[in-house]
């Protein structure tokens, strides 16, 4: 098979990245996610806590700065910001992943940094909003209530992080090549489905 690189886009419960782990395994092929903040660390010279406390976050933003009760601080006389910093890191480590050939790389706006790139398959996964729900209650062990807050405002902050970087509109159909909502089928179909196309020609 010729260098393929999966990226997998996905709402907040959706089970996106435990398809793309079992999407890399089926594949054989090395699995991105959090990993990617090894990387950046490594070759950036930045520390992993730094790096992962701007994880898919809007950068330069004022407003968020706000928000998360960070401040929005210059890092030298050509004022780049550490957001920008922890980006830019986050932005090569993605390429450099993708320079040593075949991946499965989730979030981190991978199918657009990738998007010049033959053999790319660009992914999107969604699901239904009360098995969305029910995911995050049995997995982070929460109530209803607290499930929902925390989808609409991680939804928030992946689709603002995304319009960021990219221009883009984050889960828009066209920009990707396969969308899939994975509480009709499963997870299982939804691996079934991105394997099925990737294999063809």
């Amino acid at each position: 098979m010729a260098e393929t690189f999966i990226t997998i886009g996905r709402q907040f419960g959706s089970g996106g990245r435990e398809i793309g782990k079992k999407v890399a395994e089926a594949l054989g092929f090395p699995y991105y996610d959090k990993e990617l903040l090894a990387v950046a660390a490594e070759e950036s010279g930045l520390s992993h806590q730094f790096l992962e406390s701007y994880d898919e976050k809007p950068t330069n933003s004022f407003f968020y700065s706000l928000v998360m009760g960070q401040q929005n601080l210059l890092t030298g006389a050509q004022g780049v910001t550490v957001e920008q910093l922890a980006a830019r890191a986050q932005r090569e480590a993605v390429q450099s992943v993708a320079n040593k050939g075949s991946c499965v790389i989730v979030g981190r706006c991978a199918d657009y940094l990738l998007r010049d790139r033959p053999g790319l398959v660009r992914v999107f996964i969604c699901a239904d909003w009360d098995k969305r729900i029910e995911r995050v209650c049995r997995r982070d062990g929460m109530s209803p209530k607290e499930a929902e807050d925390k989808l609409r405002r991680m939804d928030r902050t992946r689709a603002s992080y995304y319009g960021f970087h990219t221009d883009l509109k984050w889960g828009a159909a066209e920009t990707y090549d396969l969308c899939i909502n994975s509480s009709k089928k499963g997870v299982d179909a939804a691996v079934s489905l991105i394997l099925e196309f990737v294999k063809q020609p």
